[in-house]
C-alpha cells in the first residue's frame, strides 16, 4: 500500500499541491502587503510567515522532529547558520523555530510577483551576491535588525546541496556575528532533499529532522577562518546524509 500511496497516488495530488502553494502565497502575501504599515517592525506579520509554512509542511505530508529546542532562549537574539539542502528548509526554519526569523535573501527573489515584494516589508534582507557593495550594505542591514531583537538566518553555502554534503561556508554570517557580538546558532537539517530535491519538482512526503546545536558566544574573540570551521564542525557532526531517505 505504501508503494501505491508514493508512487502511483502522490504523483497524481503533487499538481494540486504547487497549485495550493502559488495560491496560498498570492493570499498570504497580498495580506502581509495590506498590513505592512501597521506593522513597520514585522513582528505580527512574521507570524503570518509561520502560518504558511505550516500550512505548506502539511499539505506536503511532511513530518518534522526538532532535536535540541532546550538550547533555544526565546528572549535572546541569535545568527542562526544552517545547512541547506531544499526550499523546505525555509519553511521548517520558520515554522518550528520558536524566535522572530529575518533571511539574508538573494536578490532575484525580490522579481517574483507579491512574495517578493511581501518579504520586503516584513523586512527580510535583500543583497546581491555579485556585488560586493550590496552584500556589505545587507550585512549593515542586518546588524541593525539584530540590535533591534531580531534573530538573523543565513544559509552559508549559499546555495542548496544537492547530494547533502556541506559546500563551501561563505562568511557573511560569521562577520555579522563578530561584529555585533550576538551568539551564533548553529543548525543541521536533515532529510529535506528526499522531501524536494534541488532544481526539480519531484516533491514526496517524507520526513525532515532539525538538530539544534548550543549556541558559540562571544565569536568576536574568534579568529573568523577558525570560527567558520568550527562552525562547520558543530553542522557536520550531526549531519545524517541518510535521513529520511525512501527505502
Amino acid at each position: 500500500m505504501k508503494i501505491i500511496f508514493y508512487y502511483v497516488l502522490f504523483p497524481l495530488y503533487r499538481p494540486f499541491y504547487l497549485i495550493s502553494v502559488i495560491v496560498n502565497t498570492f493570499l498570504l502575501g497580498s495580506l502581509i502587503i495590506l498590513l505592512s504599515p501597521l506593522d513597520r517592525s514585522g513582528r505580527f506579520l512574521h507570524y503570518i510567515g509561520k502560518f504558511w509554512s505550516h500550512i505548506n509542511i502539511y499539505l506536503a505530508f511532511c513530518r518534522v522532529s526538532v532535536l535540541g529546542m532546550e538550547n533555544i532562549d526565546r528572549r535572546r537574539t541569535y545568527v542562526v547558520l544552517s545547512n541547506h539542502q531544499s526550499l523546505f528548509d525555509v519553511w521548517v526554519l520558520i515554522a518550528y523555530l520558536p524566535l522572530q526569523l529575518r533571511w539574508v535573501i538573494k536578490n532575484e527573489i525580490r522579481k517574483m510577483p507579491v512574495f517578493g515584494y511581501a518579504l520586503e516589508r516584513m523586512g527580510h534582507i535583500y543583497v546581491d551576491r555579485d556585488r560586493g557593495s550590496s552584500v556589505v550594505q545587507g550585512i549593515e542591514r542586518a546588524v541593525r535588525k539584530v540590535k533591534e531583537g531580531t534573530s538573523v538566518v543565513f544559509f552559508p553555502e549559499g546555495t542548496r546541496s544537492e547530494d547533502g554534503r556541506l559546500g563551501k561556508f561563505r562568511r557573511g554570517g560569521f562577520v555579522l556575528a563578530q561584529k555585533t557580538g550576538y551568539p551564533i546558532l548553529p543548525i543541521t537539517i536533515n532529510g529535506s532533499r528526499f522531501v524536494l530535491p534541488k532544481n526539480t519538482l519531484d516533491l514526496m512526503p517524507g520526513k525532515i529532522e532539525i538538530h539544534i546545536k548550543p549556541s558559540i558566544e562571544d565569536s568576536s574573540n574568534m579568529p573568523l577562518t577558525l570560527l567558520v570551521k568550527t562552525v562547520q564542525e558543530v553542522i557536520q557532526e550531526k549531519l545524517d546524509l541518510s535521513f529520511g531517505k525512501r527505502t
